[in-house]
């Protein structure tokens, strides 16, 4: 074994293809790092901001210690992010699709939580340069590329007889130049993950699943190759290379995506900016409804106030954030029915991994890295819960009148990322 990793390393070609891919692992790594410090980044400085905009507005509107809470509601914009998990450069996922930062009012939430979503998963096939997609789609050429020809370059030197007449074990020389190849192969995917990690002093079980799925999936191309390329029929360098490209092309890129078409067409999402434009439709007309068909319903929601001050005037706060809210309940089924799909084709897609490499690879990084379907569902259920949090922090002002002051604004809730 030692011998046949000093005869492999030796080979000029091998050692720089090795090199590359050690290079080219660790710049996969840097790069989705890259990508989540910029949206750390983001959000701390976006947290800043807001600070800084309700300690202005606080000087702006108050009038002796006095705020008007529906004004409050109306311009006092409230940060919901989406923060990273340390894990969460090895697979973007996610992160390149959907907003990791928006900033809602005490307005019905439908129409703020979807206004920013105007990237869609099925438009990005293939993902971004981290090291999910480069262990996913790389990995399986670097094997190919090492073992297609591990009998037919030595029938073309005409060495192939003369070896195995040498051998007294053919099965364990073959064995070992198998193994030797997948050893360096595993090496230069792990090898950076490792240093990355202690570098930044990462947690320790997220790095052995890393390296376990990075260890299964180069061992599972590497068994496909050899056990291709050492048939017995197998003495074409180039035929054994055209065809393990073409099973690297039909698993990796073309079934995966095949079946993403499908579940697609099969499980029909509806846009989120369908869903902000009929809550915008339903708050615009409700201006026009009698103020009776908008309080009455609210009010069977919420009983507690149905015994407040009747609205007379041709405006009043409390109508206004009523037909705001619901508009939501208006659109209540539709967004679960919406979840619940994303979830199906989520559900489906993980099956889709007993049968595809690439596919269980690409969800196993991407649960690790927080950045699948499940955690951002996850994160929408939290920005529901701060928004019902901030009504009903404000309904007591808005329906029993009590007085909102500098206390109160100081006491309205803050959105903490609980993930992860």
């Amino acid at each position: 074994m030692k011998q046949e990793l000093i005869l492999l390393l030796k080979q000029r070609s091998i050692l720089i293809l090795l090199l590359l891919n050690l290079l080219l692992t660790g710049f996969s790594l840097f790069n989705g790092w890259q990508n989540i410090s910029h949206i750390q980044a983001q959000i701390g400085h976006a947290k800043q901001q807001e600070i800084l905009r309700k300690q202005d507005y606080l000087k702006q509107h108050n009038q002796h210690d006095s705020l008007d809470v529906g004004e409050v509601g109306y311009y006092v914009f409230h940060n919901v992010y989406h923060t990273p998990g340390e894990w969460s450069f090895i697979a973007l996922g996610n992160w390149l699709v959907t907003p990791y930062l928006q900033r809602i009012r005490l307005l019905g939430l439908q129409g703020q939580l979807y206004d920013g979503e105007s990237h869609h998963p099925e438009y990005v096939m293939l993902g971004g340069f981290d090291y999910a997609f480069w262990l996913v789609f790389f990995a399986p050429l670097v094997c190919i590329v090492l073992l297609h020809d591990l009998k037919a370059s030595e029938h073309q030197a005409q060495r192939l007889l003369f070896l195995q007449s040498l051998s007294a074990q053919p099965t364990r020389f073959w064995w070992q130049r198998v193994v030797s190849r997948w050893l360096l192969i595993a090496l230069t995917f792990s090898l950076p993950v490792i240093g990355f990690t202690t570098i930044h002093g990462f947690s320790l079980t997220p790095l052995l699943q890393v390296l376990m799925i990075t260890l299964l999936y180069t061992l599972l191309w590497t068994g496909l190759c050899a056990a291709f390329s050492l048939r017995t029929r197998a003495l074409d360098a180039n035929l054994n290379a055209l065809a393990l490209t073409s099973l690297w092309l039909l698993s990796c890129i073309v079934l995966p995506n095949l079946a993403q078409l499908w579940l697609h067409h099969r499980y029909p999402v509806q846009d989120g900016s369908q869903i902000a434009l009929q809550h915008r439709q339903a708050v615009h007309s409700a201006w026009d409804l009698p103020k009776t068909d908008t309080l009455t319903p609210f009010y069977a929601l919420y009983p507690q106030w149905q015994d407040t001050a009747p609205v007379t005037g041709r405006f009043h706060w409390k109508w206004y954030y009523a037909f705001q809210h619901m508009a939501d309940v208006k659109l209540a089924p539709q967004v679960a029915a919406r979840e619940q799909t994303l979830m199906q084709r989520d559900q489906l897609t993980g099956m889709l991994g007993y049968f595809l490499p690439a596919v269980w690879v690409q969800r196993s990084l991407e649960n690790i890295a927080h950045s699948n379907v499940s955690d951002l569902l996850a994160h929408r259920q939290r920005i529901t819960a701060f928004h019902t949090q901030l009504r009903h922090e404000a309904y007591p002002y808005l329906f029993a009148e009590k007085q909102f002051t500098t206390e109160s604004f100081g006491n309205m809730p803050v959105f903490e990322n609980t993930n992860k």
